[in-house]
């Protein structure tokens, strides 16, 4: 490689550090919206009313939810608290399952549905002196308020957390996440701890969220890119390891960014889809990284096993071949891979907020390291991302080692706001 060659590409790797290291900081919690109107009043006994739904409550698919009409309706008590989710109304009350979650209360259930505490003991037989309930148990609700389900995540707990700053970071009550969720961990924790959080996708953080993705994807810096327009109708559900597809969409072809490897099994989330194209589009504008990027596989179409993979079932897994320094070299061999560009591509896809993890093997992590600091790199973003000289663990590093990823990486994207049956390991 001519030595001009190589200038170009540190300078080439250095101005993509500087333009990402800071797009991948959280994004703030936008205000809480009004609290919503009084709604359903005493509703008939179940005896009287077509059968319940034994469905779980289906979120909608799209981004932001139509406004809804607001019925007039009979107080609920005061004393009772009120809902903040942006909830779907249907066009008259049904029955739904509310699956119940740890530590929740009937009155907190009842104000979620906008409807009477006496009405929920009432409608699923309960002892009206010593009302029992347990987490993981259906109870039955009659109402035309139907808020989307709370999500299940694990978050690892980073240097410097305090209870205070994790619930506040996920829009959720500080009590409820230490007593409620994680009662068996201690009031001091430390880094690596492993916290339960249920997340409601309706609350103001994850409405904020979805308001700044709509924005940052109509900008004048995006609509500029070579982008291929992606429905929004696909929803990932599940693991990664046992999940599958709901609505599939197929990663459009896109010469201008990469190339399909098995189009058959280039099926994903929207949320995925939409990230991994903006992510490389990104990439290259900023890099001027003009080689060709193979995509490999992401799921297919309905999600499932995907042999040899044990995971790629749920549209959120994407292997990307790695980025070379000419056209006939092997990703297999470290000296005809660019590294420099490795690292820019890195820097793209942590830079769009929604990348869980990147998998690669530690031999080939040593490589990064080192255009990593060609590129000038800090420290602090260093371990942000890297795993290595580490080989194990979950508590540090984005990219972290996995046997037999040579040739490419394995990149996972995060559950969207929205996919609120989609699950992390």
């Amino acid at each position: 490689m001519s030595s001009s060659s190589h200038h170009a590409r540190r300078a080439r790797s250095f101005l993509v550090t500087a333009a990402l290291a800071a797009a991948w900081l959280p994004v703030s919690v936008g205000a809480s919206p009004p609290e919503p109107a009084p709604r359903v009043s005493e509703l008939p006994s179940p005896e009287t009313l077509p059968p319940a739904d034994e469905s779980e409550p289906t979120p909608a698919s799209e981004p932001t939810p139509a406004s809804e009409p607001t019925p007039a309706s009979e107080p609920k008590s005061a004393s009772e608290p009120k809902s903040k989710s942006k909830s779907k109304s249907t066009a008259k009350p049904k029955w739904i399952k509310h699956r119940i979650i740890p530590g929740e209360r009937l009155a907190e259930i009842a104000a979620r549905y906008e409807v009477r505490t006496d009405s929920l003991i009432r409608w699923n037989k309960l002892d009206k002196n010593n009302p029992k309930i347990y987490a993981g148990r259906k109870l039955s609700v009659y109402t035309d308020h139907v808020p989307p389900p709370q999500r299940k995540i694990t978050y690892i707990v980073e240097f410097g957390d305090t209870w205070a700053k994790i619930a506040r970071a996920h829009d959720v009550d500080p009590d409820r996440l230490r007593l409620r969720w994680n009662p068996k961990v201690p009031r001091r924790f430390k880094a690596g701890q492993e916290l339960v959080i249920w997340v409601d996708p309706a609350s103001p953080r994850a409405r904020a969220d979805a308001a700044k993705g709509i924005a940052e994807a109509t900008s004048p810096a995006i609509a500029a890119l070579p982008l291929v327009q992606i429905p929004r109708s696909s929803i990932s559900v599940g693991k990664p390891n046992n999940g599958k597809l709901i609505g599939s969409v197929q990663l459009p072809e896109n010469n201008k960014l990469y190339t399909l490897r098995k189009p058959d099994e280039s099926y994903g989330s929207s949320h995925t889809l939409q990230n991994l194209q903006l992510a490389i589009a990104t990439w290259r504008r900023d890099t001027g990284y003009s080689g060709k990027l193979k995509i490999g596989a992401i799921s297919k179409r309905g999600g499932g096993k995907l042999r040899p993979h044990l995971s790629h079932r749920s549209g959120r897994d994407v292997d990307i071949r790695l980025p070379l320094t000419s056209t006939g070299s092997s990703a297999k061999k470290v000296s005809d891979v660019d590294w420099d560009a490795t690292w820019g591509l890195v820097l793209a896809l942590v830079a769009t907020g929604e990348v869980k993890t990147i998998y690669l093997a530690s031999d080939r992590q040593k490589h990064l390291l080192a255009a990593a600091k060609r590129a000038g790199a800090s420290k602090e973003t260093i371990e942000k991302i890297l795993q290595y000289p580490e080989t194990r663990g979950y508590d540090n590093g984005i990219v972290r080692n996995q046997k037999g990823h040579t040739a490419h990486m394995h990149v996972r994207f995060s559950c969207a706001p929205n996919e609120t049956r989609c699950e992390d390991y």
